[in-house]
């Protein structure tokens, strides 16, 4: 199978490149970071490759196919130069890491397992995920068994895309290569969440691990790691207070049963789509339906343990190395297209790391510093910076239509305002108002709990090194604050507080291991009256409650995702049939006219697009969605053809579709006696659940438009669903 063989290659070149460039690193580190590199460079040549191939020399069926062969060959020359310098010794992992990474595969293919899924032969998606997959099933069959280059939003058919598919254009040149949707976004997603656990422990033992403790119990680097992979698993908030009073009935003897806890469905806030100021985005969904943030997140985590690592090998005023920043910055750059916006927070932590690192050296320095060893810190930092602009820059400027509508836009408090229960709420923060910062510090205490206390304690017990570094985790959290990243506050910035929380994590398991560790020595200095036993005790009681507190909501949402009930992915079998006639007999390029606002439709899944789909994705991208609308509650309930035609001609569409959704949908009323009088190109099913497909250029004649390829220019390549292992998708 393709996409075995271009995995086990390109994965293992990654891993060959980053064998030598960060040789010290844990393997750890190196082997899904081998993958990820992967993901970030061949899923752009691949590309590159795909999109040359189809407009320039027209082998649209054959374009992906082309771009994974290339990129399969190219990783395989990378591994030939460089996989000989590669000897077992690099693979060897100690027993705790060992451990470590079997329980973080274990849990991470149960999540991803538990979200998306095939029994008896069909394709089941979590009720709770199902969303999402709407629109990442779409992108992504649309270029496995579509051709959607140059790439089109599928949603919205006709415009250059606007939102990040770097990671639904990985996951189809797996399906290109043989595997099933299920497998192109689960396995990606199971390897990059344990990546994002893996090198969390990593960056702890790095910050805080002993050199060479006589036993890994003795490492405190160690549990501070294992302490932020929990708190990466779980949530912080206070949601676990409506736990007690909805399941257990306020009584907490009640809810510390183990049956009522099994039992628990549903997640325990809603905020900001319900009246809620707990929002859910700290739970396990924000994971479960975005494959590429888990992708994204777990590629800056690993940009981050490289430059964490090289800063921490200098002495005092020295500069970075030139060559290791441009390496971080030209795959930083690369990888803008996985998340724009967990980029655009990166780089400021990335930038604000480098610059404090810069100022802290200088000042080391002191009545030695001078302009050569200002100037060094300077270039460095620009070896990162210039590549990672202007390889980032273009993909923003694409992905943003070339202009700034949808982009970026001074927004003061994030969701503070966004319930009836906020002081400021219809409206935005009053910075010169008291009560408005009482409701912002509210806010985050609800959905933080003693998450930012702790951080807090973090910079006082921590040295200079990590008071910067907290800084520069600071900046993203102030970033998120007071940048709108698009026109959803809510949906987009939620990704600047999720990697806030998997960098600040490290610090507040320091402050919990050290109140552990030194909180009997306080005890002993203030309280004489105590024996020093008790004085231990005392601050491991604190400790132990302080942890129950951080994670006790996870493990609620644990039993959430364990308990959620799942559906079908591609309908019944009348569906079915539309999708594989659709895919056997319509050009791959083509586009249809359905109801709008729908999460799953016939072309979608079958990897064409249409004039508009879910207003809200669409319109959060950027694109103007009214006229579409109108349009197509015009043309379904059209008196006559004439009038239906020439609406038809304004919009990028070569098929109508008429099926259940139509019938009942309660945005128009269905003229079915207009499409009575067109011949259909095929019909599926029978009464209220019938699907008649008619196109364009025969129902309006000379005047209709054009199908975007010869009508019997069909993809031969492709095998109907039913006959291929059927699968799924995710995410927003």
């Amino acid at each position: 199978m393709l996409a075995v063989a271009y995995l086990l290659v390109a994965t293992l070149a990654g891993f060959a490149v980053l064998t030598r460039a960060l040789p010290s690193a844990p393997a750890i580190v190196r082997v899904p970071g081998g993958f990820l590199l992967a993901v970030v460079v061949t899923s752009w040549t691949t590309y590159a490759m795909a999109l040359g191939s189809s407009e320039v020399l027209g082998w649209d069926e054959h374009a992906l196919r082309v771009g994974l062969l290339v990129s399969t060959a190219l990783a395989a020359l990378v591994l030939l130069v460089l996989g000989r310098r590669v000897r077992p010794r690099d693979l060897w992992v100690p027993r705790v890491d060992g451990v470590l990474a079997v329980l973080a595969v274990t849990v991470s293919w149960w999540l991803m397992h538990s979200r998306l899924r095939e029994e008896n032969g069909e394709t089941l998606v979590s009720a709770n995920t199902w969303g999402d997959l709407g629109l990442h099933g779409a992108l992504s069959r649309s270029f496995s068994v579509g051709a959607n280059y140059p790439t089109q939003y599928p949603f919205f058919a006709g415009e250059p895309i606007r939102y990040h598919f770097g990671f639904d254009f990985f996951a189809a040149m797996l399906q290109e290569g043989g595997l099933s949707l299920l497998w192109s976004f689960n396995l990606p997603a199971i390897i990059g969440f344990t990546a994002m656990l893996l090198t969390t422990f990593a960056i702890c033992r790095l910050l805080f691990g002993v050199a060479a403790p006589p036993r890994w119990w003795r490492d405190r680097g160690v549990w501070v790691g294992l302490v932020a992979v929990a708190l990466l698993l779980t949530n912080q908030s206070l949601g676990w207070l409506r736990y007690v009073q909805q399941d257990a009935g306020g009584s907490l003897l009640r809810a510390l049963r183990p049956d009522v806890l099994w039992a628990h469905k549903g997640y325990l806030t809603g905020g900001p789509y319900t009246d809620d100021r707990i929002v859910m985005f700290n739970t396990p969904n924000a994971y479960l339906t975005q494959t590429h943030l888990i992708v994204a997140m777990a590629v800056v985590l690993l940009l981050v343990h490289v430059v964490l690592a090289h800063l921490d090998a200098l002495s005092d005023g020295a500069a970075p190395d030139g060559r290791v920043l441009a390496g971080v910055g030209v795959t930083f750059g690369v990888s803008f297209w996985l998340n724009g916006v967990v980029w655009l927070a990166a780089a400021v932590f990335l930038g604000g790391l480098l610059l404090l690192g810069a100022l802290g050296a200088l000042g080391a320095l002191g009545a030695r510093s001078d302009r050569r060893r200002s100037g060094a810190w300077l270039r460095a930092g620009a070896w990162f910076a210039v590549p990672a602009l202007l390889l980032a820059v273009p993909q923003a400027l694409l992905l943003n239509g070339g202009g700034t509508e949808g982009g970026l836009r001074p927004h003061l408090g994030y969701l503070t305002c966004s319930s009836t229960a906020s002081s400021c709420h219809g409206g935005r923060m009053d910075p010169f108002s008291a009560a408005d910062w009482w409701s912002f510090t509210q806010y985050w205490w609800l959905n933080e709990g003693v998450f930012i206390p702790l951080l807090a304690l973090a910079v006082v017990l921590g040295s200079w090194r990590e008071r910067r570094i907290i800084a520069a985790t600071a900046g993203v959290f102030l970033w998120g604050n007071l940048v709108q990243v698009g026109q959803d506050v809510g949906g987009q910035n939620h990704k600047v507080f999720n990697l806030w929380e998997n960098l600040a994590g490290p610090f507040v398991a320091y402050a919990l291991v050290m109140t552990w560790v030194s909180g009997g020595r306080v005890l002993r200095r203030h309280g004489r009256g105590l024996r020093v036993r008790w004085r231990s005790l005392g601050a491991r009681a604190v400790t132990v409650c302080l942890a129950c507190f951080l994670v006790v909501s996870g493990l609620i949402d644990a039993m959430t995702v364990k308990n959620d009930y799942v559906v079908s992915v591609f309908g019944d079998a009348t569906q079915q049939q539309v999708m594989e006639w659709i895919i056997a007999e319509t050009p791959l390029r083509s586009s249809f006219l359905t109801d709008y606002d729908q999460l799953y439709t016939a072309p979608t899944l079958a990897g064409r697009g249409i004039a508009l789909g879910y207003s809200s994705w669409a319109s959060s991208a950027g694109y103007d969605v009214t006229e579409r609308q109108r349009a197509i509650a015009a043309i379904y309930s059209a008196p006559g053809t004439g009038i239906a035609c020439s609406l038809l001609e304004q919009l990028p569409v070569d098929y109508v579709l008429v099926g259940p959704q139509e019938r009942t949908s309660p945005r128009f009323a269905l003229n079915e006696a207009l499409f009575d009088g067109w011949a259909p190109d095929a019909t599926f099913g029978s009464g209220a659940t019938t699907y008649r497909v008619f196109r364009v250029s025969l129902a309006c004649g000379a005047s209709g438009r054009q199908p975007a390829v010869g009508p019997d220019d069909h993809d031969s390549r492709v095998t109907p669903p039913s006959t291929r292992s059927s699968s799924t998708v995710l995410v927003r």
